[in-house]
């Protein structure tokens, strides 16, 4: 029914390495860390990034100056590839639990070996840290959506309003839905997508989002300097911070890599078979903007208040623009903040301010 990708999803085992600054609660309440941007930029810069489905993903990485990136694809290759550009694909087999996987492999790049990129470090022996990647929030999402059985008659209304199934139809797609998705059949959910069209599926994708997303409360500036005279915050930033700098969101930084998970080929493959050096110039782009561009006067602004309130900077951005403002933001996981961060400690904070 519902299609989506992992962005970082992946299995402990296969996860790139994080390089966070593990914290104690004394630190938690001490406020960011001052950093020069000059310190900053000695600071070695390596980035990874994963999209996925159930077919394919895509790993890009950059690393001691370099770029890289891979292509791996699942079971089989896509017949629209030519047999020159399956070629290009190198088969391996991999073990997965007690079960053989058959992947196929297009590396570009001094692509990292396993062994060397996902083993499992230890925080406290580096000061260093890898930027994090966005959570796959469209997946969390579905999946809340699916365990409550009560979102079945949600969903029936939802393709009545935008579909021309009769209700019997509505009924078999629904009861099937739910059950492929808590069985995680995947083959199934794309067969059951077929049964209408890619504009109806995103019509009840939106909908589900603004059924299941939070509505975070919007405040006045009066109301906030009341908050913030009296209250002890937590500050958590987004893209939206950046992008006035020119560093792009995620979904601009699909767009433009031209990753599309909904399509069998897609023209990041297009590409990455044809004229690899353009996927990895694409890639250069946002590396060079994440690491070089200026701080935004609203990153400025959150150094000064973040100082004199003593409050921690929590963010999903992969940028330095924090950093270049001066302090040092805390770029995490959702594994990073059940490791490090005590719930406890949370009691003591009155307020996350979301940026």
């Amino acid at each position: 029914m519902i299609e989506s990708f992992n962005i970082h999803n992946l299995p402990k085992d296969e996860r790139p390495r994080e390089r966070l600054v593990k914290f104690d609660k004394q630190a938690f309440f001490e406020g960011p860390e001052l950093v020069s941007p000059e310190e900053e930029k000695k600071h070695e810069s390596e980035m990874t990034f994963s999209f996925s489905s159930d077919t394919r993903r895509y790993y890009f990485g950059h690393k001691k100056g370099r770029s890289f990136f891979m292509v791996e694809y699942f079971d089989s290759l896509p017949d629209e590839l030519t047999e020159t550009e399956k070629e290009k694909f190198t088969k391996e087999t991999r073990k997965q639990g007690e079960t053989e996987k058959v992947v196929y492999v297009l590396k570009y790049g001094e692509v990292p070996e396993s062994s060397e990129e996902m083993e499992e470090p230890d925080p406290s022996q580096s000061k260093k840290y890898k930027v994090a990647p966005s959570r796959d929030f469209e997946r969390g999402m579905i999946n809340s959506f699916i365990a409550d059985d009560a979102n079945k008659q949600v969903m029936s209304e939802i393709l009545a309003n935008h579909s021309k199934l009769s209700p019997e139809e509505i009924s078999q797609i629904v009861e099937q839905t739910f059950e492929a998705y808590r069985k995680q059949d995947y083959e199934a959910i794309r067969v059951l997508s077929s049964s209408f069209s890619e504009k109806v599926d995103e019509m009840v994708r939106n909908e589900i989002r603004e059924r299941m997303l939070p509505k975070p409360k919007e405040i006045e500036i009066a109301q906030l300097v009341e908050i913030l005279k009296d209250k002890k915050v937590l500050f958590y930033t987004g893209a939206g911070i950046s992008i006035a700098s020119g560093v792009h969101d995620m979904d601009q930084l699909q767009k433009n890599l031209g990753i599309e998970m909904s399509q069998k080929v897609d023209d990041l493959l297009k590409k990455a078979v044809a004229n690899p050096q353009s996927v990895i110039d694409s890639w250069e782009e946002f590396i060079k903007a994440a690491f070089e561009k200026p701080a935004t006067p609203a990153h400025q602004s959150l150094k000064t208040l973040a100082q004199k309130l003593k409050s921690q900077i929590f963010t999903e951005n992969v940028d330095h623009l924090q950093e270049r403002a001066g302090v040092k933001a805390t770029h995490l996981t959702g594994s990073w903040l059940k490791e490090n961060v005590q719930p406890e400690w949370l009691k003591d904070i009155d307020v996350v301010i979301t940026v």
